[in-house]
């Protein structure tokens, strides 16, 4: 969502951007779309001829016994995640519900909701139905029976996600086996850029000539030199050293934490990395989710940035849509997407019920709406161009992006790396707070407020160690 947004880059767009995965955690698929619904009645409902009750397509074969016990279905949201918009107002629109669904603030950003989500489940006085979880910190909430209860409580199992995509289903479960938390996005990623930057400072005539220039680090440094060289200096390759993080993080084989243990694995790799693209000018001074973020690119300060699903619709409220700006949207439109130097995915948001959910009807049909009802799921792609958790539904599917050139369709640039996902057994639920440790200490490194790579891994081990006593650090 994932989740899908920012409000961190554009205040105006406060209470629609998202963001997923990470990391202030945000995922964010904007708001704003003309595009319109494909599902017509209330088929996630169970009431209508094209479900037919059959649980596998969102009816509510399962959910019989279900009552609500108030008319408020409360959700969990943070105040920079704006998928909880275009969900609630998508779900209200196509339902015709007469019950309220309202969102409730865990927090302005997602590692807010991360802590604060536990507050509000433990307030008696605070109604909190469903959560929404980024990829990053979901592990909090699905591995502690404390917080949330079995999908199972809706009415829900895995056998409803035959079509799901199968690294969202193993992020969702708990180490018990339980499954706690469901998706309706996959998040793959891509990387787009400025055409005519490109032109301009690389000669770059295509969006297969970019691809060849970035298409593996050592090429991307090769081209951040070339083109620090060609711009003097003006024109970074791409924006944030976290969005290069998100990427080359994919490439982990192990989790942070393996048997109470603290693994580096490739991090260590990573300070050479973002050091050698700062010198050569490949990255800005700006971290994600900085309030200049979307200016740097407006005013021509860097050409492309990383981007998965949830932040490529290219609406109000999505990387490429803020970083792009109103005026370069339609006709305007500067930026392509290509699939940059290594495939990827960023972000996620997950819906988990509360132990205390008293509006389960309602929170089970939201919850098949989005993640089981192909057609509900078809109409919310059609709506927002988020990349849906649901094979059949993502077969064939395309979406007109008006922050593309010639309204490319970037689903079609993501499709292919959904399948290789693979999260097996590399999630920990200290994943949220390490990462953000990581990123503080590699942008002190790479600015030479830490004077080497081992001074400054030692740091990062300091602060893991500080953060989480309970883990053997050497």
């Amino acid at each position: 969502m994932k989740k899908r947004i920012l409000a961190a880059l554009v205040a105006s767009a406060a209470v629609l951007s998202l963001a997923g995965c990470n990391t202030d955690n945000s995922n964010s698929s904007g708001a704003g779309n003309s595009g319109g619904s494909s599902t017509g009645g209330n088929s996630s409902t169970g009431g209508d001829s094209s479900t037919g009750g059959d649980s596998s397509n969102g009816g509510d074969a399962n959910t019989g016994d279900l009552v609500d016990e108030d008319k408020t279905l409360s959700i969990g949201i943070w105040g920079d995640n704006g998928d909880y918009k275009n969900l609630i107002d998508f779900f209200k629109e196509t339902t015709g519900t007469d019950v309220e669904v309202v969102p409730v603030s865990g927090g302005q950003k997602g590692g807010d909701a991360r802590d604060g989500y536990q507050n509000l489940i433990n307030d008696a006085s605070v109604d909190l139905d469903l959560i929404i979880c980024d990829t990053d910190w979901v592990r909090n909430y699905v591995s502690d029976d404390s917080w949330c209860a079995p999908i199972s409580d809706l009415g829900i199992t895995k056998d409803d996600y035959k079509d799901a995509y199968a690294y969202t289903l193993g992020v969702g479960t708990g180490d018990d086996g339980v499954l706690r938390g469901v998706s309706f996005q996959a998040t793959p990623g891509c990387w787009f850029y400025n055409a005519r930057l490109a032109k301009q400072y690389l000669n770059v005539e295509t969006p297969e000539q970019m691809q060849e220039k970035v298409k593996d680090w050592e090429t991307f440094n090769k081209t951040a030199a070339e083109l620090k060289e060609a711009s003097g200096g003006a024109v970074a390759l791409t924006c944030t050293e976290g969005g290069v993080w998100q990427v080359y993080q994919c490439k982990r084989s192990k989790p942070w934490v393996v048997d109470g243990k603290f693994e580096m694995d490739n991090a260590a790799d990573f300070f050479d990395i973002a050091k050698t693209l700062y010198d050569n000018g490949g990255i800005t001074d700006l971290s994600q989710w900085d309030p200049q973020w979307g200016a740097t690119m407006q005013a021509d300060a860097a050409i492309g940035e990383f981007a998965s699903s949830w932040g490529l619709t290219g609406l109000t409220g999505s990387i490429l849509g803020d970083l792009a700006g109103e005026a370069r949207r339609g006709e305007n439109a500067e930026y392509v997407a290509i699939a940059g130097p290594a495939d990827y995915y960023w972000g996620g948001s997950y819906f988990c019920v509360t132990k205390k959910c008293n509006t389960k009807k309602t929170a089970a049909e939201f919850v098949r709406f989005y993640t089981i009802n192909a057609e509900t799921m078809k109409g919310y792609n059609a709506k927002t161009g988020d990349f849906m958790n649901n094979k059949t539904v993502m077969n064939g599917a395309s979406y007109e992006n008006p922050s593309l050139v010639d309204g490319q369709d970037h689903l079609k640039v993501i499709a292919a790396t959904a399948e290789k996902i693979d999260m097996d057994g590399k999630l920990t639920t200290y994943d949220s707070r390490i990462k953000e440790l990581l990123n503080d200490t590699v942008v002190k490194y790479i600015k030479g407020d830490i004077a080497t790579k081992d001074a400054a891994i030692e740091e990062f081990k300091k602060e893991v160690r500080a953060a989480f006593p309970d883990i053997t650090v050497e």
